[in-house]
């Protein structure tokens, strides 16, 4: 079994995202072209744009037997369902040191382990949490 999630964008924050692309990308056609010095610098512009239209684009969750797959762009990793203890809500944008592989500010605290948890922001929180319990019912929803 399995199935994808995409994440919740706040609207805010996907168009400041957007913007940034579009100033990044075409940062290089307001620059003089025969100066070397701007390779690098330029370099670096193109390289954040892309990485910032890799993390709107690729900010999803995959529940693949028992696994929590997350992605968001080079941040990427797995949980094991089973070690998971408990999801709460969280809305706003500040969720402490926690990983946030979110575009989100409406989204899921998943504690797992003793001391991890994680900031996910699937756009149907509740078909999230029934597949979750559908592979460990064991979890506390709060």
């Amino acid at each position: 079994m399995q199935k994808t999630f995409q994440s919740d964008k706040y609207l805010p924050t996907n168009l400041f995202l957007w913007v940034t692309v579009i100033f990044l990308i075409s940062t290089p056609f307001f620059t003089p072209n025969d100066q070397l010095d701007m390779i690098v610098p330029l370099i670096i512009c193109l390289a954040t744009a892309a990485l910032l239209v890799w993390i709107l684009l690729d900010t999803k969750y995959k529940i693949n037997g028992s696994f929590l797959h997350y992605y968001s762009g080079p941040i990427r990793g797995k949980i094991d369902i089973f070690r998971i203890t408990k999801i709460t809500n969280h809305e706003g944008l500040f969720v402490g040191t926690t990983l946030k592989p979110a575009l989100g500010t409406k989204g899921l605290i998943i504690h797992y382990s003793k001391f991890d948890d994680i900031y996910i922001s699937p756009k149907n929180k509740q078909a999230f949490i029934d597949a979750l319990l559908a592979v460990n019912p064991h979890i506390e929803v709060k």
